[in-house]
Parts: structure tokens; C-alpha cells; sequence
């Protein structure tokens, strides 16, 4: 993984994610491209500016908790019903942060924008796992159902994206760009990040499409390449998180005795009702079961089970025998590597006698077990020349979504961990989900 991970030569998605819905933008991008662009993006997701965004994760999180507690408080609470909540609630948090845009998808999706992302996802996967589908010609033809339906989903979104896009940019322009003279000042001004906010972004931050658009007016991206990053960073950013709070709920939910505990953090951390109303991020910090509990959800329902690479030219990873001695071993050039994530973060060997279930303790300060855990054995967000961009902006968000859901509601459920059944895909799934259902009740002592 450690090799793999940081080979210039392995820097590619591989051909079994040429089925991607989204095969444009940062997500597919190759080679110096990616690494153009990358180097692009990277100011959008600075620390400073994610800080910025706590204000919106609270916003948005007492929307979600409102829905609970009108919508979703009972015995038989359906497992894809909590999922297509979350979805929303991301895919809210994702617009105001990337976009600048509200879409009240909390309190109503009736676009249905997250259910269009979601069925996407599912076609996307079958195509990863059939690829004969990849080839548009044989997808047409073998499967003309999901083809057509594939189509018009795209275009939903297209338009959906491309009318947020050109509003905020007729804004931008308006801002930002008054005249030559101004035009140029601001250029200089942004590229120092000493560039006046407007009176709506007193925090000072440069939220992604102020990113790109600042790109577009400088001649480094075209407004169709707006749109493909725009489309991808909406759909990584809601996916990949609505299913990382899903799962660490579902987990707590079979656990009482570990959600009693960070409950019991919680409400030492946070003793005001307030203070849960507005979370503020120097008190997550301080919150160590927490940080204990998402990581360990990651290592065993991973929200990306396979990373899939393209190898762009032969090189050789150096590996040692069960003799102990060292060898080296070719990679050929355009050799497909499927980067097996889910299992070895199950793996007996690195993760000891708990490694198949569900033990916060792998990752509390101080406990490593009776082996030496590899740091590249836990890769929920990649590692090396590709991690995940987000990883940050994800964690937080999640964060503050569990911190308010803990603390204001108790969860149950009779799925045992050894119930679920996992289904190849893009992100983890479960092919039992409309089995799963969880008791949610509202905690009296918040």
C-alpha cells in the first residue's frame, strides 16, 4: 500500500472506473493534469477556510436534528429512510460550501437531486463491475434501460449544477471584476488572499467556486471545466460523508455501551444545551472517543473499500520473502491495481484478535496491541500522491453531525454486525439495507 500509494507511476484511476457517471474534473484527471489542477484546488480546502464552514455544518446540522425529531423518532425507523436523509443534509452542507448556494434539501429534496447522485452511484457500479458496460456503444445495446436512464440523470444534474454555477458567476463578475483596473487589483489581491470579501463573506473565505471562477477569468479553466468539477466535488463530498455518519450511527446503534460512553464525553465537553447548537471546533479537539469512534467506523465499514490505479509506466515495488529476503518485483506498464482497503483493514495480522469488530480501543491514545500497526494499514482517505483533498472538511462535518445526533437522540437496533451483506460498489452498500431497521428515541436528559 505504502509503495503504491506514493509511485509517481500510480497516480491514475484505473480503466475499472471508466464507468463513472462523472468521468471529467478533478476525480478522472491524469497525470500533469491532475496534478495542474490539484495544485489549483488545494486553496479551497486550506484550514482557514474550513474553519469557515463550522458556521454552515451547524446550520445545517440543527435542520437535520429538527427532521429527526419530527420526522424520525420511533421503533422501526428504516435503515435506507436514515440514508436518504443524510444524503440531503450533505448534499446541503456541499452546496453552501462549494456552491455558496442554499437549497433547503434538509427540509425537502423536490428536485430529487440526492435521489438522481444516489441512483448514479448504483449505475456507476454496476459498470465498474461489469466492464464490457464502460464501452458506450455495448452499453447502449446490452443494457439500454440503465443507458437511457443513465442519460437522463446526467442531464438533470447538468442543468441543476450549470444554473448554480452561472448565477454565482454573474455575481463573481459583479464583485469582483468592475472594471480593467479593478479587475487586475483584485487579481493581484487574490492571488496574495488579501482580496476584500463582500459584506455575505465577512469570514474571509475563498469557498471552491470563488476558486475556480478566479481560474476562469484568468484563463486557466474554462466555464465547461466549472461545471465538471462542480458536478464531481458535490457528488465526492455528499456520498463519501453521509455514508461515513450512516454507518458510525448504525455501529453506536448496535453498541449501547459505547454510544452510553460518548454520550457521557459529550455532555462533559459540552454541558450547555448551547453549546451543541453551536459547536465550536476548539471543543472537538478535546473529544478523543469520538475521534476514536469515526476512525475505527472507517477501518471497519471503510467508506471506500478498493482504490483502483493504472499503472502509466513499468516500475518495481520492492517486496521481502517470508525468508525475509528482498526482492524486486516489475509492474508493467497499463497494469490494472485494485488497492484492497476493506479487507486489510480487517486483517487478523495487523489489527489483532478485535480486527472483525467494532473496538474503538484500535485507535485510543496509547494502545497499539501486542504488534506494530504499518501506518499505511488504516487508508479511509488514501495516503501519498493521491489522498483525498476533503479528508478534513469531511471529518469535521462529521463530527458535528454526531456530536448533535448523540447527544439529543439514543439509537438501537436488533442488526448485528455479522448481519450485514456487502455489495461490490464504488462506496460500501449493504444488499440487506431494507432489512435493517434502527429504534430512535429522544434522549431526556439533552
Amino acid at each position: 500500500m505504502e509503495q503504491l500509494f506514493n509511485a509517481p507511476e500510480c497516480i491514475n484511476k484505473s480503466f475499472f472506473q471508466d464507468g463513472f457517471c462523472l468521468k471529467r474534473g478533478i476525480l478522472h484527471a491524469k497525470g500533469s493534469a491532475w496534478k495542474s489542477r490539484r495544485r489549483q484546488l488545494d486553496p479551497a480546502f486550506r484550514s482557514k477556510v474550513l474553519l469557515s464552514f463550522i458556521d454552515t455544518f451547524n446550520c445545517v446540522g440543527n435542520q437535520l436534528m429538527h427532521k429527526f425529531e419530527t420526522e424520525l423518532l420511533g421503533d422501526d425507523i428504516k435503515f435506507d429512510t436514515l440514508d436518504e436523509m443524510f444524503c440531503r443534509a450533505v448534499l446541503e452542507v456541499s452546496c453552501q460550501t462549494t456552491m455558496g448556494t442554499e437549497t433547503n434539501f434538509t427540509a425537502a429534496d423536490t428536485q430529487g437531486i440526492a435521489k438522481t447522485y444516489s441512483e448514479l452511484m448504483h449505475i456507476s457500479a454496476l459498470r465498474g463491475t461489469k466492464p464490457w458496460l464502460q464501452v458506450d456503444l455495448l452499453f447502449r445495446l446490452l443494457d439500454a434501460k440503465n443507458y437511457k436512464r443513465s442519460q437522463e440523470l446526467m442531464k438533470h444534474l447538468e442543468e441543476f449544477v450549470m444554473i448554480m454555477v452561472q448565477k454565482k458567476h454573474a455575481e463573481w463578475r459583479k464583485k469582483y471584476q468592475n472594471t480593467p483596473a479593478e479587475a487586475q487589483e483584485n487579481t493581484e489581491a487574490y492571488n496574495n488572499n488579501d482580496i476584500k470579501m463582500p459584506e455575505d463573506n465577512k469570514n474571509g473565505r475563498r469557498i471552491f467556486i470563488e476558486q475556480i471562477f478566479h481560474m476562469v477569468d484568468t484563463g486557466e479553466l474554462r466555464m465547461e471545466d466549472v461545471i465538471d468539477e462542480a458536478l464531481s466535488m458535490l457528488m465526492v463530498s455528499f456520498e463519501t460523508i453521509s455514508t461515513s455518519v450512516l454507518v458510525t450511527v448504525l455501529l453506536l446503534g448496535m453498541h449501547k455501551d459505547i454510544q452510553r460512553k460518548l454520550r457521557e464525553e459529550i455532555m462533559v465537553t459540552f454541558p450547555l444545551k448551547s453549546q451543541i447548537i453551536n459547536i465550536e471546533p476548539t471543543k472537538l479537539l478535546q473529544m478523543k472517543y469520538l475521534d476514536a469512534i469515526i476512525l475505527e467506523a472507517l477501518r471497519l465499514l471503510t467508506t471506500v473499500p478498493f482504490n483502483m490505479r493504472s499503472v502509466s509506466k513499468d516500475f518495481y515495488l520492492q517486496l521481502k520473502t517470508s525468508c525475509n529476503i528482498k526482492r524486486r518485483v516489475k509492474v508493467p506498464k497499463d497494469t490494472a491495481i485494485v488497492l484492497d482497503v476493506f479487507n486489510m483493514q480487517r486483517d487478523p495480522k495487523i489489527w489483532g484478535e478485535h480486527a472483525q469488530e467494532f473496538h474503538p480501543e484500535h485507535f485510543a491514545a496509547g494502545t497499539t496491541g501486542s504488534f506494530e500497526r504499518h501506518p499505511y494499514a488504516f487508508v479511509p482517505f488514501a495516503k501519498g500522491l493521491r489522498y483525498c483533498i476533503g479528508s478534513r472538511y469531511s471529518m469535521y462535518l462529521a463530527k458535528i453531525f454526531l456530536v448533535k445526533l448523540i447527544y439529543n437522540f439514543e439509537f438501537s437496533t436488533p442488526t448485528k454486525l455479522s448481519d450485514l451483506i456487502f455489495v461490490n460498489g464504488i462506496s460500501l452498500k449493504f444488499d440487506n439495507s431494507e432489512n435493517i431497521v434502527l429504534e430512535i428515541k429522544k434522549n431526556n436528559n439533552a
